[in-house]
């Protein structure tokens, strides 16, 4: 046993050694894809069929093979990173009696994981693997699955400032207090972050290209560009702690040309039509900025597979992603299945296999102590689809949806859809696996489920099945069984910390989906939808016998909701006519929840002219401050058959919408640049995706000062 732990310490130091490539060949058609997807969710419905989204991959695939051939797309330099063999493994967190008396104060794991190799890892998925080869060369029927937004409290504002930050200031809008999102601004008091993409030109002045970084800009004394933080591609969110940005960047390495086995260990099948083109992998960086105008990185970590999310809280990175493990070239090609970090393969005992997941996709979580970001404080990984995920201040809950259709029906009956559930603790860096449950049905967004009091609240739309026989009609032989129509309902489930279902309420609005729900305390409040939208406000304060305490119906709907002050409830979504079902342009409403046995609507402002907003699917994109008494987001749409793309800022008074500003975001004859808002003091400022800043008088709208 000595023995073996010493030859595990020479691995563990002879990987901290290892170098991790600096780059690969990164490709920016995922996230078009992703940024599209998004758009038609809401122009479009929910339901995408899985068969049609694999269609238009393999379409794409063909278009770089195209690209490949015609040399567009090279692998580049990579540096080659060596894997270690599958001895490598951080010490089990598992419950036993030493940890505990090292660390007594921390959780302990609820759940029992099965002890698998390997192998057996690799047996497991193997089913997988030949269920959907399959289902691709039989033509199974494959139904539709829902795709659902990553969707406030303030933050904890953990900056080191120059100067004191005395006035008010914009920060990231975030669903838990205390537990930080990734955005594509922040904002400190005094200098402002961005994502942006500027032009290059070339030595005759004439565009060349773009370049993508995080722009820093200082404020004092006049709006003024401190640096630029370059070298990305692919960037799409990161955060501002103390004096350091973490930034986080899906990559994706190009396969049509041969690749050693030390380059396929970070990254991860990201292949369509049985053809292996690509595959992802991502980078979390730490960059220190203490002199803003020479920012420095610490650390570049790199893991297999495509990020999906993250948090910070209590001074540590916790990020959450999903790999998909491909057969390689047999059990023994542990690469091509088993997720890696920094080049380093997940031990088993760090991997957990549930008896009912199917599938061969994992979700990894992973944790950096960020007061000494030198390496992994903790590395977890799940086999489970890529679903929902919401996090408390102690929490990390996992919500992964499951159509029917995904196995036959085997006899006749009622048959629901359902979300499989999964809750990590963490503390100090570290996961605790805790519980593992079910619901029927399909939470809408993160903003679905809350934690209160040790209990989960979810709502769900759930969708409702009875299975039948089906007979030849000649001799009566039983072909098999089909679902027949669905009945779609809506409930609210209060779940222990077991995850059991210890209360429930079924049944609301038959044939209409949820679109929005929120929590405040003792009472939940949901908006569904098929014609009107009816807001339910619903007691909680009984786990086990939650009610609805009251209902109101108008027409349209809410696609976010926001609790704005003592007794209100902000709703931002589209109108809808009543009789057609027709959207009529984006609205806000104000509901007044003073009673919530009786909630009223007590104003509304509707934006015919606006039929889209970055808003509806993205609680990041809304600038909300109640104590400033402002909302501002970014809408586009036509006037007159006119497209107009602006950045609206509106106040509540006097029990009425106010519009302050109406600012127009369209640049360069690019109307895809994304645009946000946020302000210090009276000060309101417009940060472009192409690298311009304007200011703005927070009072009269007059243009202050603008950066090109």
């Amino acid at each position: 046993m000595k023995r073996e732990e010493e030859i595990l310490d020479r691995i563990r130091k002879k990987g901290g050694e290892l170098d991790i490539p600096p780059g690969l060949e990164p490709e920016w058609m995922q996230d078009t894809l992703k940024e599209n997807a998004r758009k038609q969710y809401f122009r479009r419905g929910r339901l995408y069929p899985a068969l049609a989204a694999a269609a238009s991959f393999c379409i794409i695939a063909g278009l770089i093979l195209h690209m490949h051939s015609q040399g567009l797309l090279s692998p580049g330099s990579a540096q080659r990173t060596a894997v270690l063999p599958e001895t490598e493994a951080p010490a089990s967190l598992k419950q036993t009696e030493t940890a505990q008396a090292e660390s007594p104060e921390e959780e302990q794991e609820l759940l029992t994981f099965p002890e698998m190799t390997y192998e057996e890892i690799y047996a497991r998925l193997s089913e997988s693997w030949q269920s959907q080869s399959e289902a691709v060369t039989g033509g199974a029927r494959q139904e539709a699955f829902y795709e659902a937004a990553d969707l406030s409290a303030a933050p904890k504002k953990e900056a080191s400032m120059e100067d004191a930050v005395s006035e008010a200031f914009g920060q990231t809008n975030i669903q838990t207090a205390g537990v930080d999102e990734a955005d594509r601004i922040k904002n400190d008091g005094r200098y402002l972050y961005q994502i942006a993409r500027k032009q290059t030109k070339g030595e005759d002045g004439t565009p060349e290209g773009e370049k993508q970084g995080i722009q820093i800009l200082d404020t004092k004394d006049g709006l003024k560009e401190t640096a630029f933080l370059e070298g990305f591609e692919n960037l799409e969110e990161f955060y501002l702690w103390k004096d350091l940005i973490i930034t986080i960047e899906n990559k994706y390495y190009d396969t049509a040309s041969p690749v050693s086995a030390a380059e396929k260990g970070v990254i991860e099948d990201f292949a369509f039509c049985d053809t292996e083109l690509l595959r992802s992998y991502h980078e979390i960086s730490i960059y220190d900025i203490t002199d803003k105008s020479s920012p420095r990185k610490q650390k570049t970590f790199t893991l297999q597979g495509t990020y999906e999310s993250s948090r910070i809280a209590d001074g540590y990175f916790y990020g959450i992603s999903s790999f998909t493990a491909n057969p390689g070239e047999g059990e023994e090609d542990y690469d091509a299945y088993i997720p890696a970090v920094d080049g380093n393969k997940i031990s088993a005992d760090r991997i957990y296999c549930p008896e009912y997941a199917a599938g061969d996709s994992f979700l990894v979580l992973v944790s950096i102590d960020l007061s000494n970001p030198v390496e992994f404080t903790d590395t977890r990984a799940v086999l489970s689809g890529s679903g929902i995920c919401y996090v408390s201040q102690k929490n990390i809950y996992m919500a992964q949806y499951k159509s029917v259709y995904e196995e036959e029906p085997r006899e006749e009956g009622t048959i629901l859809d359902k979300t499989r559930l999964l809750r990590f603790s963490y503390l100090k860096g570290h996961f605790y696996a805790q519980a593992e449950g079910e619901i029927p049905g399909r939470a809408d967004s993160s903003f679905s489920m809350d934690e209160y009091e040790g209990n989960l609240r979810i709502a769900a739309t759930v969708q409702e099945y009875q299975s039948r026989k089906v007979t030849d009609d000649r001799t009566g032989e039983l072909i098999g069984y089909d679902y027949g129509e669905s009945r779609e309902t809506n409930a609210l489930y209060i779940l222990g910390r077991a995850l059991d279902i210890k209360g429930r309420i079924e049944g609301l609005a038959e044939g209409e989906q949820i679109k929005s729900a929120r929590f405040l305390g003792d009472t939940g409040y949901i908006v569904t939808f098929r014609q009107t939208d009816p807001l339910f406000a619903i007691d909680l304060s009984d786990p086990q016998d939650p009610k609805v305490l009251g209902e109101l119906k108008i027409s349209g709907f809410s696609e976010y909701l926001h609790f704005y002050g003592e007794n209100l409830l902000l709703g931002i979504g589209m109108e809808v006519n009543e009789e057609t079902g027709a959207e009529e342009g984006m609205k806000l409403s104000m509901f007044d929840i003073t009673d919530p046995a009786d909630p009223k609507e007590q104003a509304r402002l509707n934006l015919r002219d606006y039929n889209y907003s970055e808003a509806l699917w993205d609680h990041h994109a809304v600038l909300i401050d109640t104590s400033e008494n402002l909302i501002g987001f970014e809408a586009e749409g036509s006037s007159r058959g006119t497209y107009q793309k602006n950045y609206l800022v509106c106040s509540y008074e006097n029990g009425a919408f106010a519009q302050k500003l109406k600012l127009e975001t369209k640049t360069d004859g690019r109307s895809w640049y994304r645009t946000r808002g946020t302000f210090i003091g009276e000060t309101f400022y417009l940060l472009s995706e192409n690298g311009t800043a304007k200011s703005y008088n927070r009072t009269t709208g007059a243009l202050l000062e603008e950066l090109k």
